[in-house]
C-alpha cells in the first residue's frame, strides 16, 4: 500500500521485499481467506503505549469507508461481509487474490520490485555516498546498496516467522535511536498445565474474557475454543496481551448468561446439579467447572449447599483461566509494542529524528483486535507513509523514493 502511495504520487519507488513473491501474512489470513477489512471501525479498541487519540487519527487517515472502496473499485476485489463475525472477506475466499491485486496495482504504478532480498541496514547520507543529494542509503545482502530520498519502514514485526517477519524493521529503528516500545506477541493462544482443560480439546462455546489489570481494551465476548494444549479462538487472542505483556489473571464468563440468570437458574431445585448446568453449557465443560467447583457430579439441587451455590456461580460467571504460557510469536497474529507513535509525525509517519525516514504498520507500537482491524490499520498507515515519501522526494532534485 506504501509503494502504491508514493508511485501513484510519481515518485520512483523500489519495494525490497525477502521473500520471493511477497504479502505472505495476507496469503495466510483468515485461515488462506484473507479477513481484509472489519465491517465497522474500532479504534476505541486498539492497543498502544501512547494516548487513544493518536491512534484514531492515524486510522483516519484512509477511513474504512475509502478502504472498502479502493479494494472493490480499485484492486477489483469485490468485498463479502460474513454476518457473524463481521469481517470483509473476498468475495472469492481466496486470500491470493488480495495480494495479487496489490502488486498489480504496485506494477501497474511503476513499482520495480527486488524479490528474495534482504536488507541489512539503513544509513543516512554522507559525503562518501554515490549518489550526491540523495538521504538515505539502504544496505543489502549480497548486491550493491540502494540509494534514495526517502525510506519507508514497512517491514511488519516479529509475528509468524515463517512469514519473513524477523523484526528487521525494529533494529533499524533501534539503530537510529528511536524509542522502541518493548516488544511482545500478542492476538497469540495461550497455554495451560491443566490436564482437565486438555481433555475439553476440540471443545468451542461462547464466552466473555476481561483482564481487570490490563485497561479496557482486555475484554472481549465470542468465541472460546479449547485446544490440545490450551485456549483460543477470538476472546482468547483478543485479551491475551493481559498474559504476554502483563502477566495478568484472564477471568472468564461462560457462555451467554449472566450472573443474575445463573442465580435464577439455581432457584429450582429439582434434578442434579451438573444437568441444570449443562442445560446451558456443553456437557464436558459443565462435569469440569462442577468439579472444579468443588462439588460432586451427583449432588442433587436440593442437597446444594449455600457455600456450594456460591462458589459455583462464582465459578460459571468469573472463573479464572489457569493460564501459565502462551504460543509466542510463532502463532501470534501480530507484535505488540515497536516503535513509539510519539516518534513520528503524525500527518506523515515521517520520523521525529531523521528527515525522509518514514515508518508505517506493524513496526509501529498498536494493534487491534482480530477481525481485519490490523490490515485496517496496515493500509491506513501504508497509505500515509507512501504519499508523505512521495511528496519529501518531490521536493528533492532526484526526485527519487
Amino acid at each position: 500500500m506504501a509503494a502504491i502511495a508514493a508511485a501513484r504520487a510519481g515518485a520512483r519507488v523500489t519495494l525490497v521485499e525477502k521473500t520471493g513473491d511477497g504479502g505472505r501474512k495476507i496469503l495466510i489470513s483468515g485461515g488462506g481467506r484473507c479477513n481484509v477489512l472489519p465491517s465497522v471501525e474500532a479504534p476505541e479498541r486498539f492497543v498502544s503505549a501512547s494516548p487513544p487519540q493518536l491512534v484514531k487519527r492515524l486510522l483516519r487517515a484512509f477511513p474504512l469507508r475509502e478502504q472498502k472502496a479502493f479494494f472493490e473499485a480499485e484492486a477489483g476485489v469485490p468485498l463479502a461481509l460474513e454476518e457473524e463475525s463481521g469481517k470483509l472477506f473476498p468475495a472469492s475466499n481466496r486470500a491470493r487474490d488480495v495480494r495479487d491485486a496489490l502488486v498489480r496495482l504496485a506494477s501497474e504504478a511503476g513499482v520495480a520490485f527486488r524479490w528474495s532480498t534482504t536488507v541489512t541496514g539503513v544509513a543516512e547520507n554522507s559525503s562518501r555516498l554515490s549518489i550526491p543529494g540523495s538521504r538515505w542509503r539502504v544496505l543489502l545482502k549480497d548486491d550493491a546498496p540502494l540509494d534514495a530520498d526517502a525510506v519507508i519502514v514497512a517491514s511488519g514485526g516479529l509475528s509468524v516467522p515463517m512469514t519473513g517477519s524477523d523484526g528487521a524493521g525494529l533494529v533499524i529503528a533501534k539503530r537510529l535511536d528511536h524509542v522502541i516500545v518493548p516488544t511482545y506477541p500478542a492476538l497469540t493462544p495461550l497455554l495451560t498445565d491443566h490436564r482437565s482443560h486438555w481433555a475439553l480439546s476440540g471443545l468451542s462455546l461462547q464466552a466473555t474474557l476481561r483482564a481487570p489489570q490490563s485497561g479496557k481494551q482486555a475484554r472481549s465476548t465470542g468465541g472460546f475454543l479449547f485446544t490440545h494444549r490450551g485456549y483460543s479462538g477470538p476472546t482468547v487472542l483478543d485479551v491475551s496481551h493481559a498474559w504476554t505483556r502483563d502477566r495478568g489473571e484472564i477471568i472468564v464468563a461462560w457462555g451467554t448468561a449472566t450472573r443474575a440468570e445463573w442465580e435464577a437458574a439455581f432457584d429450582d431445585r429439582a434434578g442434579l446439579v451438573v444437568t441444570r448446568v449443562s442445560s446451558r453449557l456443553p456437557a464436558r465443560l459443565a462435569e469440569m467447572l462442577v468439579a472444579s467447583a468443588g462439588i460432586p457430579l451427583d449432588r442433587k439441587m436440593a442437597e446444594l449447599k449455600r457455600e456450594e451455590r456460591v462458589r459455583l456461580i462464582n465459578t460459571l460467571a468469573d472463573y479464572r483461566l489457569p493460564v501459565t504460557g502462551d504460543e509466542g510469536y510463532k502463532k501470534a497474529e501480530v507484535t505488540g509494542g515497536g516503535v513509539a507513535l510519539e516518534e513520528v509525525d503524525p500527518s506523515t509517519l515521517e520520523s521525529r529524528r531523521h528527515k525522509g525516514l518514514y515508518f508505517c504498520g506493524e513496526v509501529l507500537d498498536a494493534f487491534g483486535p482480530i477481525g481485519g482491524h490490523n490490515f485496517m490499520w496496515a493500509w491506513s498507515t501504508g497509505l500515509a507513509a507512501g504519499r508523505a515519501a512521495a511528496a519529501a522526494a518531490d521536493g528533492n532534485v532526484n526526485g527519487k523514493a
